[in-house]
């Protein structure tokens, strides 16, 4: 995915602050999100608490699974570090695709290895600590803060 700064016509690169978040659970979804530098922190937030889903790092992509359908957002994604994304347009995907073949075979690549990770755990029936780390409960409230704030600004 490394051919997307030659394709500035399909994105926009924007800055995250480290505790900022990019999405939130529930909204609707626009955008794919490549890290072109930082990391991701995928989160389920409910009664219990914050519920880490998975770190996301560089060349990785995000914000995949509502591309293709008008699916809201699965989960809410949060900056664990100054990041740097590109955003490229649900209405772009395709365009995109046909002009960087070789991400249709990263994008694929990724999504097996995601779901092969789903079934083993559903095979499992539980989440092992060593798949998802715990957040301390000071890390739950910075981010219940943010996704607080974040709701505050979008109206949700």
């Amino acid at each position: 995915m490394n051919d997307l700064s030659k394709n500035d016509n399909f994105s926009d690169v924007i800055k995250i602050k480290k505790g900022a978040v990019l999405f939130h659970e529930g909204e609707k979804s626009n955008f794919l999100y490549i890290i072109a530098k930082g990391k991701i922190q995928l989160i389920k937030e409910d009664d219990n608490g914050i519920h880490p889903l998975a770190s996301i790092g560089e060349k990785n992509f995000i914000g995949e699974l509502s591309m293709f359908n008008d699916e809201k957002r699965y989960a809410s994604a949060i900056a664990l570090e100054e990041t740097e994304v590109y955003m490229i347009k649900k209405t772009d995907i395709r365009k995109v695709l046909k002009e960087c073949p070789e991400w249709v075979t990263n994008i694929m690549v990724t999504l097996t290895d995601r779901l092969r990770d789903v079934d083993e755990l559903m095979r499992e029936h539980r989440v092992s600590d060593s798949d998802i780390a715990n957040l301390s409960s000071g890390e739950q409230k910075d981010m219940r803060t943010a996704l607080k704030e974040y709701r505050g600004r979008r109206g949700l």
